[in-house]
């Protein structure tokens, strides 16, 4: 009876250990394929322009500000180093340049437009080992949700057109980041500039091509809401 109960008791302390170890394994196998998501919100300031071929004076690039907010979800590759990321935020974007164009009393014409476009940003980060620091590449869709175009000379005597006169509610463009995350929990602190150079001609007038670019810095928090985030630096 004894001899049977240690035989009993010996198949199963065996038992038990290749258990543990089969699930120390799945354990292992899961973590390592285990999503690992976070949210990313920020905001900031943003400077727009054009490239137009049109009334614009060609040696101008004047820059008009703005603001930036938004958000997006990340996930993981199974390398640490790369990053899926959907983004997306509202930007007050728009023109504002000095026209070829003069008024009735020889005064050159200022022209502006306010063009606010809610955008979705499917994009990379690649982060960099052993710093905590990003460059993000992706593509940009806009689509305008309110809009203002109005010139006029310098003394500010101003007058309003229509929208869909000057633009299309649509635009396409493509996105370039550089940031950083600065932290060790589970929240971190996000500082990013990013250049957006617009593919798709907005101007709805046939005699003129206009395409967005602008230059953004942002900041903000970054949070882990599944799993765990691996940093190798």
């Amino acid at each position: 009876m004894r001899k049977d109960r240690f035989n009993i008791r010996a198949f199963a302390v065996a038992n038990v250990k290749v258990l543990a170890v089969l699930a120390l394994i799945v354990c292992n196998v899961a973590a390592a394929n285990a999503q690992r998501h976070s949210l990313e919100f920020k905001g900031g300031a943003i400077a727009t322009s054009t490239r137009n071929t049109g009334c614009k004076e060609k040696d101008i690039m004047d820059y008009k500000p703005g603001l930036v907010v938004g958000g997006s979800f990340m996930w993981n590759f199974m390398d640490a180093s790369l990053r899926a990321v959907a983004e997306g935020y509202y930007a007050l974007q728009g023109e504002k340049y000095i026209m070829d164009d003069l008024d009735d009393n020889g005064n050159q014409l200022e022209f502006n437009s306010d063009i606010n476009y809610f955008k979705l940003v499917p994009n990379i980060r690649y982060y960099a080992p052993y710093v905590p620091v990003y460059v993000g590449v992706g593509l940009y869709f806009g689509m305008a949700t309110s809009h203002k175009v109005y010139s006029g000379d310098l003394l500010d005597q101003s007058h309003s057109w229509s929208f869909k006169k000057y633009y299309k509610g649509v635009d396409v463009g493509s996105r370039v980041a550089l940031g950083a995350e600065i932290g060790v929990r589970e929240v971190k602190f996000v500082i990013e500039a990013a250049y957006e150079y617009g593919m798709s001609n907005i101007s709805n007038r046939k005699e003129r091509k206009i395409k967005n670019q602008s230059v953004s810095v942002s900041m903000g928090v970054c949070f882990e809401i599944a799993g765990r985030h691996y940093r190798h630096f």
